[in-house]
């Protein structure tokens, strides 16, 4: 009999300690790191490609979700550049300079204007999955978006910390625009 209730707690010690170190469901990790976004200053700098198909576009921007501004970091010509993000759209600053690339998508979305996008998707855009996998040697969460029946953005996110790593927004299954994130791995 003793032997039985030492196997019982074994047994219950076991299942306690394996389901402390079990992920958190990948949904419930994808609402956390939504939230933090939600609640929190972000900047941080990513590199941007813009794919038209016929031509790529690379650019490195800085984002602050406080101040809503984007900075051009590269490419040099262009770098210095401010671009103060609203509702009503973008207003881009330096000595009268205007920066059009035109839009990469059918709902007239443009490279400067898929930073502040996604962030927009990471706080608030429909999460249709999440899920876990490893990107690039690290543990990562998966957010995939939906944002019309043509366009989808997805996510990888350090499962452990919650910063991006990278994230694509795809149409019609093609990708669009990649961006790699400061302190991710870069290609």
């Amino acid at each position: 009999m003793r032997r039985l209730v030492i196997l019982i707690l074994f047994v219950l010690l076991l299942l306690t300690l394996t389901a402390c170190s079990r992920e958190p469901d990948p949904m419930e990790r994808a609402l956390e790191i939504r939230e933090r976004f939600q609640t929190t200053t972000q900047r941080f700098a990513a590199h941007i490609t813009a794919d038209y198909g016929d031509r790529v576009h690379p650019f490195t921007l800085r984002f602050d979700t406080e101040a809503l501004t984007l900075e051009v970091l590269a490419p040099e010509a262009i770098a210095g550049i401010v671009v103060e993000v609203s509702g009503n759209g973008t207003t881009l600053h330096f000595d009268g300079a205007v920066l059009d690339t035109g839009p990469l998508t059918e709902d007239g979305l443009s490279p400067i204007a898929a930073l502040p996008f996604m962030v927009h998707q990471w706080m608030e855009g429909h999460i249709i999955r999440a899920h876990y996998e490893t990107f690039h040697d690290i543990r990562s969460l998966v957010m995939t978006t939906t944002i019309s029946d043509t366009v989808q953005h997805m996510t990888w996110f350090n499962a452990e910390t919650g910063a991006p790593l990278q994230a694509e927004l795809q149409e019609n299954g093609r990708i669009v625009i990649t961006a790699h994130f400061e302190g991710g791995p870069l290609f």
